[in-house]
């Protein structure tokens, strides 16, 4: 009788700490990196996922969902148990390049949490190197694409040679660009930079002459 009635009172301890829940409002928000706008994610759909690991074995229930609204936003209030994980999660559009998100997952027990984060849709780039005055084989151009004024770089980037250099056009977020190039030929060295935008779902042709 002892036992049973320990068994029931840990049961009913578990039951009151599992239960112990506090609302919270989420509020999403989604803005363009150049335009401020949250149209292109307009329609997509967000759901909030509960975790739970009992006995060793993860569980999980879908506890909210719906859809961003014409702006991109969406609000909702969401229960929440101490001892579990809430994470949220956004459809993509098809044509984003980028998304730079303002909160880590889980959602924070306890608080409100606001997910703003920003996107950048897809334009279209290709890059040619021409070398109009090749002095010889040790020619050489280094050069860096740099995307809106300073803040997401690629790397520098080493070309040698007299050879024509046309890539093919690739995907990469609109919005703008400066490429910074050093050029040495014949030991002598001379420096360029060139900026410029690429709109989205534009096609854009960048080519450097040296």
């Amino acid at each position: 009788m002892r036992l049973t009635q320990n068994i029931l009172f840990l049961i009913i301890l578990l039951s009151g700490v599992t239960a112990c829940k506090k609302k919270t409002t989420v509020v999403i928000q989604a803005e363009d990196y150049i335009t401020g706008s949250g149209t292109a994610y307009a329609g997509m759909q967000y759901s909030v996922v509960e975790t739970w690991t009992p006995f060793f074995e993860v569980k999980s229930n879908t506890v909210a969902s719906g859809v961003l609204d014409e702006n991109g936003a969406a609000s909702f209030e969401l229960k929440m148990k101490e001892n579990r994980k809430y994470n949220l999660g956004i459809e993509t559009p098809d044509n984003i390049c980028y998304t730079e998100v303002s909160i880590q997952e889980p959602l924070t027990y306890g608080e409100n949490n606001a997910v703003n984060f920003k996107y950048a849709a897809c334009g279209y780039l290709k890059f040619i190197l021409n070398n109009t005055n090749c002095f010889d084989s040790t020619d050489k151009i280094e050069y860096t694409r740099t995307w809106l004024t300073g803040n997401k770089g690629d790397g520098t980037n080493i070309y040698y040679g007299c050879d024509y250099f046309e890539g093919s056009f690739f995907p990469v977020p609109a919005g703008d660009y400066k490429y910074d190039w050093e050029v040495t030929k014949n030991s002598v060295t001379d420096f360029f930079s060139q900026s410029f935008t690429i709109a989205n779902g534009d096609s854009t042709i960048f080519q450097i002459d040296y």
